[in-house]
């Protein structure tokens, strides 16, 4: 496989949750709409001011793969079922191989 071989975009969307519960809501609800393909979660440890002071928490974090269509469908329904009352949400295009973006856009 070569960089010739990347010339398909998808979007990754991240987002944090409080817990693998959480997660997993936002994860099977966007899967069973046939917003996404698929979704990796990740345990991780946060550093960040809130409210004042510096917080540290064990979070996990989602990364999501998405079709450019779905990208305001996909924020739309992470922003109204998140736990947090400021979510995380990043998104950006990214270059993948054309077999996995076939199977992204497959679904």
């Amino acid at each position: 496989m070569s960089l010739s071989d990347f010339n398909q975009k998808i979007y990754l969307i991240i987002t944090t949750e409080v817990d693998k519960e959480n997660a997993t809501k936002i994860a099977n609800l966007l899967l069973r709409e046939k917003l996404i393909p698929c979704v990796t979660f990740k345990n991780i440890e946060s550093h960040f001011w809130w409210e004042g002071d510096i917080v540290q928490a064990k979070e996990v974090q989602l990364l999501i793969k998405c079709r450019e269509e779905n990208v305001n469908k996909v924020i739309g329904k992470i922003s109204d079922c998140h736990s947090y009352s400021v979510p995380e949400i990043i998104y950006f295009r990214v270059s993948v191989n054309n077999k996995f973006n076939n199977w992204v856009n497959s679904i």
